[in-house]
């Protein structure tokens, strides 16, 4: 295909247009002769275009490549969200992989011209929602994910590098549309009856009182939407579920980071966990095979705990008493985990791990208001899944 033929307007025309350009790379030399590069698109991610490319005569040798459209993919075109998220994801990986290596997949190049982001190709690796699903769960990668999430918090934070460079970092990693964005997907819109991006089950509509209903769980979700806005303590990846994670054996790396920014560090962990709860009510509440699917649901519990406790051991920077500040960080923690799950259920952006277990639904909500009614009076992670699954 010669580069005139290649269509700008078309979204793997911009992707090969990339590729070329950026051919003098050692990792893309191959992508010179533009007419014997393969793009297939691959993924399904809620905000971007991702394709795998590659030499037609060495599929083995290929990269991901990612292009934001200039609205929510997810939602449609009526959701408009501006193309620049790309670059600061691109920022956002690059950084991460120079504070922890191996926490990301290695960043190659971003076109600003064309919106277009290439990265290491994780071929061997499988999305960590979909390894928990099917009931895999090795410790190592758990811990080392925990590891990197703690060494990227602790080298950001503003206790290590001063009021001044987090105040510098925060400017860097301005990410206004995005971050409003999340606001309104993750504390407001779940919360808000007849919000016209709402899509739940009508199991879960039928418990919607269980929401708007109770004053107790609409001011700890706002209290949790002012923390997220206003907490600025480190560099946090900011989407940090499951589905945004890939696992190969113990390794583990991190994905999507286009909503990366200066906030909580409990943002983080308490996404995380959430997802962890949604694995422990798919495999505790599906009726095939069941005695060992509960204990697979219990080792996620166990996982939850060392993941809190191997995060702490690396997250040495505190801006008070340690015991104070990780009792704050796990309260904070707690509420965040809340909003996850209950916008997962309620919002537009559901997860796999309820599709054949639609009964499962309740109980995590259950779980997610529990959360957030306690929030404030959580401070171990022991405590919250006590709380989150009714394990006492």
């Amino acid at each position: 295909m010669a580069d005139e033929e290649v269509s700008q307007t078309d979204t793997q025309g911009k992707v090969l247009k990339a590729l070329k350009k950026h051919s003098h790379l050692a990792e893309l030399q191959w992508a010179e002769c533009i007419s014997s590069v393969k793009v297939s698109e691959v993924g399904d991610g809620n905000l971007n275009d991702v394709f795998r490319a590659f030499p037609s005569e060495d599929p083995s040798n290929s990269v991901v490549v990612k292009h934001a459209p200039p609205y929510i993919k997810c939602l449609g075109k009526d959701f408009p969200l501006h193309e620049e998220r790309g670059e600061l994801e691109y920022k956002a990986q690059f950084k991460f992989h120079s504070i922890a290596p191996g926490s990301v997949p290695k960043p190659i190049f971003y076109d600003s011209s064309l919106r277009v982001m290439c990265m290491e190709d994780l071929r061997n690796y499988v999305i960590y929602r979909s390894s928990l699903i099917s009931g895999h769960l090795n410790d190592d990668a758990a811990l080392k994910l925990a590891r990197d999430v703690a060494i990227i918090h602790r080298d950001t934070h503003v206790a290590k590098i001063g009021e001044d460079a987090i105040k510098q970092l925060d400017k860097e990693f301005q990410n206004t549309s995005t971050l409003t964005l999340r606001e309104q997907l993750l504390f407001t819109s779940p919360f808000t009856p007849g919000d016209p991006s709402n899509q739940c089950s009508d199991a879960v509509k039928a418990r919607l009182d269980w929401l708007y209903g109770d004053q107790e769980v609409l001011r700890a979700a706002a209290d949790m939407k002012r923390i997220f806005l206003e907490k600025k303590e480190a560099l946090v990846h900011g989407d940090l579920h499951t589905g945004s994670i890939m696992v190969k054996d113990e390794d583990a790396k991190i994905t999507n980071a286009g909503c990366s920014y200066v906030g909580p560090c409990s943002l983080d962990l308490g996404l995380l966990v959430a997802n962890y709860i949604f694995t422990y009510y798919c495999h505790l509440l599906c009726p095939e095979d069941n005695d060992n699917r509960r204990v697979f649901a219990y080792r996620v519990v166990e996982i939850c705990n060392k993941t809190v406790d191997e995060y702490f051991k690396h997250m040495t920077s505190v801006t008070e008493d340690v015991e104070i500040y990780q009792a704050k960080l796990i309260s904070e923690m707690a509420g965040f985990a809340g909003c996850e799950i209950i916008r997962r259920l309620v919002g537009p952006a559901h997860v796999g791990e309820f599709d054949h277990t639609h009964d499962a639904e309740i109980d995590a909500l259950g779980a997610g208001v529990r959360l957030l009614k306690a929030f404030d009076r959580i401070h171990s992670i022991g405590t919250l899944m006590l709380i989150a699954l009714m394990l006492a």
